[in-house]
């Protein structure tokens, strides 16, 4: 499952790169650097103009104890958590890498970062959500589809996030396109050539938040 990604693009790329027509102004501050569960991060979305704005990574699970961070994309059409979102609330996380645990020994993971190798942004598939906190009003939450490792990948995890290709975002983010047309998206692959980097033992960089840990098999 995915946990962490990195995103060091600026702005005025993001506008560029998904022609988007407005900037929320929450989204203006954001910060570079990785991104965890529960933390804020950019996404692109369009209820009605594309927009460019900051969701929460998570939803709800269990009384608010826990958030769930992915959704796999074999069942978003059918899981009640997820299926109207995934008809009507598409979106998209904007990318410059992501992170996996490779089990290399026993009781020993290793981290690896993966991106694009042409250095592109990635473009996450997600889902989106407002929910409401007593103590903050409405919130917009994310989560990021899962899929089928492709090669390159499948080496160092069997899943990895769903990338919508270039020619895929119009369709992907607009909530009139056919489910037909999502049903091929989600079991499509990009044929893409990743960089895959071993990074550093996982023992200082383990995952942050209270994730539901048993998402790959529930969701």
């Amino acid at each position: 499952m995915c946990v962490r990604f990195l995103l060091e693009a600026d702005i005025e790329q993001l506008v560029r790169n998904y022609r988007a027509e407005e900037v929320d102004e929450k989204a203006k501050s954001y910060s570079k650097g990785d991104f965890y569960p529960a933390q804020s991060a950019l996404v692109v979305l369009e209820p009605k103009n594309r927009v460019i704005t900051l969701a929460r990574w998570g939803f709800d699970y269990s009384s608010k104890k826990k958030v769930v961070v992915n959704a796999r994309a074999e069942t978003i059409l059918d899981r009640p958590m997820f299926k109207d979102a995934a008809r009507y609330a598409r979106c998209i996380v904007p990318a410059n890498l992501f992170y996996e645990w490779k089990d290399e020994e026993i009781g020993k993971k290793v981290r690896y970062k993966i991106g694009l190798q042409d250095g592109n942004i990635m473009s996450l598939g997600g889902l989106y959500k407002l929910s409401f906190d007593k103590g903050l009003g409405p919130q917009l939450d994310f989560v990021i589809i899962t899929t089928d490792a492709e090669e390159g990948v499948r080496e160092v995890h069997p899943r990895m996030p769903l990338i919508i290709k270039e020619e895929w975002v119009d369709m992907w983010l607009s909530k009139d396109t056919p489910v037909e047309l999502v049903e091929e998206i989600l079991r499509a692959k990009t044929g893409a050539k990743f960089a895959v980097e071993r990074c550093e033992d996982a023992t200082n960089n383990k995952i942050k938040g209270n994730v539901y840990s048993e998402q790959m098999s529930m969701f």
